[in-house]
């Protein structure tokens, strides 16, 4: 490995792409008036409701109280819906309600096209060998000690009204 490309911290060059991304998604999917809610949309619908406030905020790297104001805000909307899990009366899970189930597929369209567009040029060897690299390095750092940081996502031109 080039010594050169050791210098440059990984960490900088995946941050400014998964920005780019879903500032990307952010923009394809802002007639939905989700924001970045999509990522939690997505999340609930992938794992069939199943989850409660705590596993879905572990899931998606984000603290309790932000995955609440998630939550709470999608509520609002329509979107999801707290469901009283049947072997527990005081947890609840996290489930889409039929407007949220309605706009899945709009979320998982521009994913696909994203997806395409990022990875266009590069053959399916090239895909594949790339999603295992990933999986690699974060299986490389897991172990590793850190402390937790929370990393916001804010629209900057609705933050600044």
């Amino acid at each position: 490995m080039a010594q050169e490309s050791l210098d440059i911290p990984l960490g900088r060059s995946l941050g400014l792409i998964a920005k780019r991304y879903l500032s990307i998604m952010y923009k394809n999917l802002s007639h939905l008036d989700i924001g970045t809610y999509f990522i939690v949309i997505n999340l609930i619908q992938k794992t069939g409701g199943m989850l409660n406030q705590q596993e879905l905020a572990d899931l998606c790297g984000m603290d309790k109280t932000n995955m609440l104001r998630s939550i709470d805000t999608l509520q609002l909307k329509g979107l999801v819906k707290r469901v009283k899990k049947a072997d527990d009366r005081r947890a609840y899970v996290i489930k889409l309600t039929p407007k949220g189930e309605k706009i899945v597929p709009l979320i998982h369209k521009s994913f696909r096209a994203l997806n395409k567009k990022a990875l266009e040029g590069l053959s399916e060897r090239q895909v594949n060998s790339f999603y295992k690299t990933l999986e690699t390095i974060t299986d490389n750092i897991a172990s590793l000690p850190s402390d937790e940081i929370l990393i916001s996502m804010k629209n900057i031109k609705n933050a600044q009204k």
